[in-house]
């Protein structure tokens, strides 16, 4: 997460949070990944939810890859 895509240090940090507690809660799923979380602008404004949905998403999609 980058300055120039999330120019405040609560945004920045509040996505973090947001994707750590996301991977904690699948890490069961993604079984042997290294995870780079790349955000868009359009994230900083994002209601957590939906950022959990959409991670969600993405882990879902990563244990299908790993088969």
């Amino acid at each position: 997460m980058s300055k120039k895509n999330v120019p405040t240090a609560v945004g920045r940090n509040r996505l973090k949070r947001v994707v750590r507690e996301s991977f904690r809660t699948h890490k069961h799923i993604i079984k042997a990944f290294d995870v780079v979380v790349i955000c868009k602008q359009r994230s900083a404004v994002t209601v957590n939810q939906e950022l959990f949905n959409k991670l969600q998403k993405h882990w879902k999609f990563l244990n299908t890859y790993a088969e």
